[in-house]
This record gives C-alpha cells, sequence and structure tokens, in this order.
C-alpha cells in the first residue's frame, strides 16, 4: 500500500502579501458586510497601529509554520501530492460546477499575483509571472476510475478553462510556501465548498459526511498503490465574513478549537457528523477539505504545528501534519 503523508494549512490571500498590506484586506473583507461592528477581540488586536505590530508577528508564525510543512513535504519525497482546495466560482461557475473535480492533466499553470497592482507580494514576484506544474495525469486518472468503480461520482478535467489565470488561488497560494520551484508532482482536487455562498443559482456545498467518505475513497485507493503520496488540505477554517453566528463580524474560535483538539487526539472521524448548519453558522464552509484529508488519514493524532487565532487574521488558521 502507499506510504501517506498528511499536511494542513491555509490558503489566505493575504499570505502573499507583507504585513503592511494586511489591514487593507481586513477593511475591504468588511465593507462588504451591511452595518458590519467590528468586535472588541478585533479592536484590541488592532490597536493603535491599525494592526500592525500584531500582523508582523502573526506573518512570522505563518511563515514558520510553512516552513515547517514544506521541509516534512520535500523530505518525504513524494510520488504524487493531492492538494485539496476549493474552487470559488473562479474555473467553475454556473454553467459548470461538479461538487468533486480531479485533475487528469499533465500540467497545470497559474498566475497567483494576477490581481495585484504591482510587485507588493512577499517575493517581488511581477503580476505577470506564470508558475507551471507537472501532474501525475496518468496515477490521478487511475484514482478517478477506482473511485467511481467504488460508488463514489467523481469528476474530472484535463484542463482548466473555466478563466484565464489557472490555478484558483486555494491551490496556487500554498504553492509558493511550499513548491515555488515546481519540484513536486501536483494533483489538484477541486471541492464545491461556497455552494450557495457563490450566488444565485449555485447549488448547496456537499456535506462534510460525503467529503469523508470521499477521503475514505481515495484511501482505498492508495491502499492498492505502492507510491509515496502527500495529501494537503488547503484552507483556513470559519471566516469572519462568512461566521452568521455572529452577524459575519467575528470567526468562531470557540468552535474552531473545539474540532482542532479533535483533530489534534486523532478523532477527526467525528467532525463527519458536522451538520450543513453548523459549518454555515460557525463560516467553516472551506473547512470541508480538512475533512476529505482526515477521511484519508483516518484517526491519527495530528501535530499542530500551529493555530492562529487572532480576530485580525480574517480568519482561523491551523497547519497540521499527520506522519
Amino acid at each position: 500500500m502507499a506510504e501517506i503523508l498528511g499536511l494542513g494549512c491555509t490558503h489566505a490571500p493575504m499570505i502573499l502579501f507583507p504585513p503592511e498590506h494586511w489591514k487593507n484586506v481586513r477593511k475591504r473583507l468588511a465593507s462588504r458586510i451591511p452595518n458590519y461592528q467590528a468586535p472588541e477581540e478585533l479592536l484590541t488586536d488592532v490597536g493603535d497601529d491599525d494592526g500592525l505590530a500584531q500582523d508582523k508577528i502573526n506573518h512570522q508564525r505563518i511563515m514558520d509554520a510553512f516552513a515547517v510543512i514544506r521541509e516534512k513535504l520535500h523530505a518525504w519525497k513524494p510520488d504524487a501530492v493531492i492538494l485539496i482546495g476549493d474552487d470559488q466560482a473562479e474555473n467553475f461557475k454556473r454553467e459548470n460546477l461538479p461538487t468533486f473535480c480531479m485533475y487528469t492533466g499533465s500540467q497545470v499553470d497559474g498566475y497567483p499575483f494576477h490581481s495585484a497592482s504591482n510587485d507588493n507580494n512577499v517575493w517581488k514576484i511581477q503580476p505577470e509571472t506564470k508558475f507551471s506544474f507537472n501532474c501525475p495525469a496518468e496515477f490521478a486518472t487511475d484514482l478517478v476510475k477506482f473511485v467511481i468503480r467504488d460508488g463514489f461520482d467523481m469528476s474530472s478535467s484535463t484542463e482548466l478553462a473555466g478563466w484565464e489565470w489557472g490555478l484558483p488561488h486555494a491551490h496556487i497560494n500554498p504553492l509558493m510556501y511550499l513548491d515555488q520551484d515546481a519540484e513536486l508532482p501536483i494533483l489538484p482536487l477541486f471541492v464545491n465548498c461556497l455552494g450557495e455562498e457563490a450566488g444565485d443559482g449555485y447549488p448547496p456545498r456537499p456535506t462534510a459526511k460525503r467529503c469523508y467518505e470521499l477521503g475514505q475513497a481515495i484511501r482505498r485507493f492508495l491502499d492498492t498503490r505502492t507510491e509515496r503520496v502527500a495529501v494537503i488540505a488547503s484552507s483556513s477554517w470559519s471566516h469572519f465574513f462568512l461566521t452568521e453566528k455572529f452577524d459575519r463580524s467575528a470567526f468562531d474560535v470557540e468552535f474552531d478549537k473545539k474540532n482542532l483538539e479533535l483533530v489534534r487526539i486523532g478523532q477527526g472521524s467525528k467532525l463527519a457528523e458536522l451538520t450543513p448548519q453548523e459549518l454555515q453558522e460557525s463560516g467553516d464552509h472551506e473547512f470541508l477539505n480538512w475533512i476529505i484529508t482526515l477521511g484519508v488519514v483516518g484517526d491519527r493524532p495530528a501535530e499542530i504545528i500551529d493555530a492562529l487565532d487572532a480576530q485580525s487574521q480574517v480568519s482561523f488558521k491551523v497547519f497540521a501534519a499527520w506522519e
């Protein structure tokens, strides 16, 4: 059977930019919420310098956590890296929106800085820069065939044609930290986590139970193989602008910390019981990416590399590993 390394990280857009720019992200997101009221926790975090001091601390924590994840990933020398993230109406829109889609092409491109006006990102890379990654097409095709025959309806695509920027930010953003030099074979899995939040006419997101079952189906496939495989969950957890419980003003730290403890002690299968209403109210739409990964790794205790819970972070961010 395959040897499996499990990893989890964030893909938040702010991670691509220096902390001096993070205040703008907070203000832009808050401006989208009618009658937005900043919670006391956020006001405490930002202090009298628009949050710069705290942002610098958290930026360094994120850099350090990604460095740990990168070291584990490259030391593993994987034959395939299954990167699980959501496409937020980027490539997949109303006219073609699978719940789950496995990329089966031989190469995939991405432009992580396409929306920037200059090289104000962490690496001073020009906005038009394209990154290309090799993909294990035969392995991916075998996986799709297996899970379909195993009773799981999986879509597949050999190209990304929904927009001109290739990989969505859930996939390309973490790759800037984990494999910017394109040394590893990347297998993107796209999940419709946003669901009806994307707008009128969009279908609901899948349930936590179904996502966990997909992870289990992928594990059954891997148990028939001999490759070394890394599986990466890419997403933050609760997001303030999605958390209905708190009128979209703060993310749900208590809910996420409770779930984090289950992940830490190796009881991730219990998270398959989360209801759509619980995820909706807590703003944990993207947590489904982690639940798929938990289905792959099973009930193994996780190493929690870091967990950032400051409201100035916009979302609850976790870095974890299953070795």
